[in-house]
């Protein structure tokens, strides 16, 4: 991976990006009962939760596409909650992690690892490596630290590529979590230089981003099964129209509305 690339890689939508600045305000109109403004906001999420339902073993399409409908109506009735888009991912992610989880299949070869995914993997893995959502957002959705991020990432592209950490020195712990931080765009430039130097003559590193870079292209040809069709987004932006509709939006009592001005911690239960 080159220097340039690096660079393209740290170039992530913030906070401040035009497509959140967008998701922002067609969600504040959302909250004050405009269904039409949701929709279209979260029509960037329909994609995410058909895509985690599908790692959850959720393959069959109707099926998911209903489950989508749910999750997503959940996020309406709660709307009045958030604040901000962060507020909002953070619910969606709540809510996938209490989805009740019944599988229909079952992966097999390359991706036998999607199996053993925990909650907190399947989400790094749709929204992170599908979705390319940034650290910061990863971070306040997932209420992780910097470090605990890092290492999260590093820890889901292990198991997925079936790469052993217990088997290695700290010092070669270190240096695969800098090459995954490598890969994730997070370093500067000159970290960025330095790490690649050290890959050539450190094996196991090396190991992992070869191993890493080859099945990203394996996770690539499977996600073209599970992404949702232009006409997949139509029908559901109209099914969801349609059953928000009907659906009352539950609105915080003032000590909980007080409390999530500051910080998103009272989280409804759906």
């Amino acid at each position: 991976m080159t220097l340039r690339k690096l660079k393209t890689a740290r170039r992530e939508p913030s906070a401040f990006s035009p497509e959140r600045s967008k998701i922002r305000s067609l969600l504040r109109k959302a909250s004050r009962g405009n269904a039409l403004s949701f929709v279209l906001a979260t029509a960037s999420y329909s994609n995410l939760v058909s895509e985690y339902l599908y790692v959850a073993g959720i393959t069959s399409h109707s099926r998911r596409m209903f489950e989508v409908q749910r999750v997503l109506s959940d996020c309406w009735r709660y709307l009045p909650y958030t604040r901000r888009v962060s507020d909002f991912e953070r619910f969606l992610q709540v809510r996938l992690e209490r989805y009740p989880l019944e599988r229909e299949c079952s992966f097999a070869g390359e991706h036998l690892p999607l199996n053993e995914l925990t909650h907190e993997e399947r989400f790094l893995l749709v929204a992170r490596i599908f979705g390319g959502w940034s650290h910061k957002s990863l971070r306040l959705a997932l209420r992780l630290s910097k470090r605990e991020l890092s290492e999260a990432l590093m820890s889901l592209k292990c198991k997925l590529v079936g790469f052993r950490l217990d088997t290695l020195k700290a010092s070669e712990l270190a240096q695969v979590l800098r090459v995954s931080e490598l890969l994730e765009g997070e370093l500067t430039d000159k970290q960025a230089r330095h790490t690649e130097k050290e890959l050539r003559e450190c094996y196991h590193a090396h190991q992992f981003k070869a191993d890493w870079l080859s099945y990203r292209c394996e996770l690539a040809d499977l996600r073209l099964s599970m992404c949702m069709t232009e006409a997949d987004q139509n029908e559901l932006s109209e099914r969801i129209s349609q059953l928000i509709r009907q659906q009352p939006m539950e609105k915080p009592g003032f000590t909980d509305s007080v409390i999530n001005q500051f910080s998103f911690v009272r989280v409804p239960t759906p």
